[in-house]
């Protein structure tokens, strides 16, 4: 009596197991379908009819798809996905309609290509921080010396699309800093019929009284001699050249530089300026040739 009942009551229990999986997959309670389908699998697989399995496939395949989807749509989780992709990608290749399987695969796509991304956001600073460095010691060790720091670190932040050079990190920078990009280009950037703009003429020029309390040095106003410099020291004469950048309102950026400059009456910073080049452009005559002689005796200096 009891075998030819125990079908009719398996097939009773796989009814009642169908209709709670059912219940839940309305519920959107697909993790507790899943494990539900799972502890069950078994029994199941040994007692159901033929329809019984088509349906518990039919149940299966629903319930892995939706649980897949939450984790890119809902949970945001791409690891997530991407474990439960792969694990059942087989299983979902012979069930799932063409469109769902489609939509899984362009997920994975999407956040293949994403992580390829920003694994390129970080590669590529990387990879300029260590060409840039590269050059520098190339230019500290005069391998270079008829090219200026400046020259190679604007065609190198013109390849990278760097929107404003650094600063160094004291109010006198010299050559010891990768950050000094202050440094003119002697070789031709000159400019003898360009004269100092209107806004920048009036900053302080016009009495020796003012030149003395707030300039280092006149030199946008006389050529400078040995006698203007005497006593100066090599650091001295970097802080004179970024105070002919800083007449022009070069902006340095956070530093010791920016607040030196930041306390002098005349400064005004104009933050449109993206480069050292576009302020000896602007330069006067006289400037150009006290920026050149500036830079002569600090190296002067410093090989002493």
């Amino acid at each position: 009596m009891t075998e030819n009942n125990l079908p009719t009551d398996s097939e009773l229990k796989i009814d009642d197991l169908f209709k709670n999986i059912d219940e839940l997959i309305l519920k959107r309670d697909f993790d507790e379908a899943f494990n539900l389908v799972e502890e069950n699998r078994a029994y199941i697989t040994k007692f159901a009819n033929v329809k019984q399995q088509l349906l518990l496939n039919k149940y299966h395949t629903k319930i892995l798809f939706e649980l897949t989807l939450m984790a890119y749509e809902a949970e945001k989780d791409a690891d997530k996905f991407l474990s439960l992709f792969e694990k059942n990608r087989d299983f979902f290749e012979v069930h799932l309609d063409k469109p769902k399987y489609n939509r899984l695969l362009r997920y994975t796509s999407n956040i293949k290509k994403n992580r390829r991304k920003k694994k390129l956001n970080i590669i590529i600073p990387v990879v300029f921080f260590l060409v840039a460095l590269l050059i520098y010691g190339v230019a500290t060790m005069d391998i270079l010396p008829k090219i200026s720091f400046n020259e190679i670190y604007s065609s190198v932040a013109e390849k990278f699309k760097s929107d404003k050079p650094d600063d160094a990190d004291t109010p006198v920078p010299n050559d010891d800093s990768a950050k000094d990009n202050t440094e003119p280009d002697f070789a031709g950037n000159s400019n003898e019929d360009e004269a100092i703009s209107e806004n920048n003429s009036s900053d302080g020029d016009s009495s020796d009284g003012a030149l003395d309390e707030n300039y280092l040095l006149p030199s946008s106003t006389k050529e400078l001699t040995l006698d203007d410099i005497t006593g100066m020291s090599a650091k001295d004469l970097r802080l004179a050249i970024n105070e002919m950048y800083a007449r022009h309102g070069y902006y340095f950026g956070p530093g010791a530089n920016q607040r030196y400059f930041d306390e002098k009456p005349w400064y005004n910073p104009d933050m449109s300026i993206k480069s050292p080049n576009d302020i000896v452009e602007n330069f006067t005559e006289i400037e150009n040739k006290n920026l050149s002689f500036l830079a002569t005796q600090e190296r002067r200096l410093k090989n002493n």
